[in-house]
């Protein structure tokens, strides 16, 4: 990439990584180049005096970074619009130059169901609403007000019942479920599905025909009664650490099994540890509010492994927010801290989900606003990448209420299309 008499081993660097450079010295050298990032790297070879050093090609604005060697650490990020170089002279010159780019083709491809048509046929949803992606692209979509859970496998023309039942009765016993809302599968295939309507959480294994409660008692099921919303008994349901309210986020800790419920009508998210009966409440449950110690209708979950917090899809307070097990309160990530709800960059309204690719970018399902919004990593200012923001419409450019979304390993989005009974795969360019 540039004319160097060396021989270059060449190293892939991760995206996040730690240069030591020198504790009196802590700010870069930074100038403007004209033509290049060649240009980044013949300075830093001809003025810094040290063997190792660093250098960040800003490509958006021809601007350079030159961090030079000694003992303390600095933290370097690169985005969509850098070029990061690592250079160690005495042995070799390694250099990363990253490849993401921020495009979708903004023309969605129906990969489950049929635009504008509901039912009951395989190749049909009545209000699709959360998805699960596997490693195979294989899709599980809660079909929602038909009472089941359909697998589509990549490019199949209709879906499978593969939890509840296939002609949409509803019911309260470990066959069927009542309005079930969000799902996880774990790496056998096995689904934990948040049976809303029966405020439990199902473990359903796979090719099994009745489910395993894993969470909640279910002793205040609405699928007890015929459903009307007119019911005395309709949200009646209990707050104890082994009970649940109608929750509509469930996520996993694959490395342990430990499941996490965002149990949405109680405004908390619990903790269920393998094989417990109880919960341990983990964020909330300090009442309905925009506090930071509080949630309001929390519904999409994200577990990060690497910082071991959550990450919510805090729905009523119009944000999301990062909150580290076992911390008292969160951080604000997208959205308003004062839940206000809103259509531009920085603003949501009505998050419903959200989730990460493998380089820590996010992607928040922003519902009442009709679109999808990416945030490059460590950023707080939204690019809206699907959707066009308070438009709604069924051409493939546009949504109409999106309310659950996945990223495959290409960086592909698959948005479950509400209003319009449809799954739209975004193709990454």
């Amino acid at each position: 990439m540039f004319p160097l008499s060396l021989n270059i081993p060449i190293q892939k660097l991760s995206h996040r990584i730690y240069i030591p450079l020198s504790a009196t010295s802590r700010q870069p050298t930074v100038f403007n180049y004209s033509t290049d990032c060649n240009e980044c790297i013949c300075h830093g070879i001809n003025s810094i005096s040290t063997k190792i050093f660093a250098v960040n090609c800003m490509t958006s604005i021809r601007v350079c970074l030159i961090y030079s060697d000694s003992s303390a650490n600095y933290s370097i990020q690169w985005n969509s619009t850098s070029d990061l170089y690592f250079f160690n002279l005495s042995t070799s010159v390694t250099t990363e130059t990253p490849s993401f780019s921020v495009g979708w083709n903004r023309s969605g491809v129906t990969v489950a169901g049929v635009t504008g048509s509901s039912g009951l046929a395989g190749n049909l949803f009545n209000h699709p609403f959360c998805l699960a992606l596997d490693s195979s692209n294989t899709i599980y979509v809660t079909d929602q007000p038909n009472q089941r859970v359909q697998q589509w496998v990549s490019n199949a023309s209709t879906g499978i019942t593969v939890a509840g039942q296939a002609n949409g009765t509803m019911g309260s016993s470990l066959a069927y479920l009542c309005y079930p809302s969000d799902l996880v599968s774990d790496s056998d295939g096995n689904l934990y599905i948040a049976d809303a309507g029966n405020h439990r959480v199902v473990l359903w294994l796979k090719n099994a025909s009745t489910g395993i409660v894993v969470a909640g008692t279910g002793e205040f099921p609405y699928c007890k009664l015929i459903y009307d919303v007119f019911s005395a008994l309709l949200g009646v349901v209990g707050s104890t650490n082994n009970q649940l309210a109608n929750p509509f986020g469930v996520e996993l800790d694959r490395s342990t099994n430990t499941l996490y419920v965002a149990d949405t009508d109680n405004h908390r998210v619990m903790k269920y540890l393998s094989n417990s009966s109880s919960g341990i409440l983990v964020a909330g449950g300090n009442g309905p509010g925009t506090g930071s110690t509080q949630l309001n209708n929390p519904r999409g979950l994200y577990f990060d492994s690497s910082t071991n917090s959550l990450f919510i899809a805090n729905n009523y307070a119009h944000n999301i927010v990062r909150w580290v097990l076992g911390d008292s309160s969160w951080t604000l990530i997208a959205g308003s801290s004062a839940g206000v709800f809103g259509t531009t960059s920085m603003l949501l309204y009505y998050p419903t989900d959200v989730t990460f690719d493998s380089l820590g970018n996010m992607y928040v399902s922003d519902e009442g606003n009709h679109r999808v919004q990416f945030y490059l990593s460590g950023q707080s200012n939204g690019t809206t990448i699907i959707g066009t923001t308070s438009v709604s419409g069924s051409t493939p450019e546009l949504l109409n209420t999106p309310s659950s979304l996945a990223v495959d390993n290409e960086f592909n989005v698959y948005v479950v299309d509400y209003n319009n009974y449809r799954v739209q795969e975004f193709f990454h360019y």
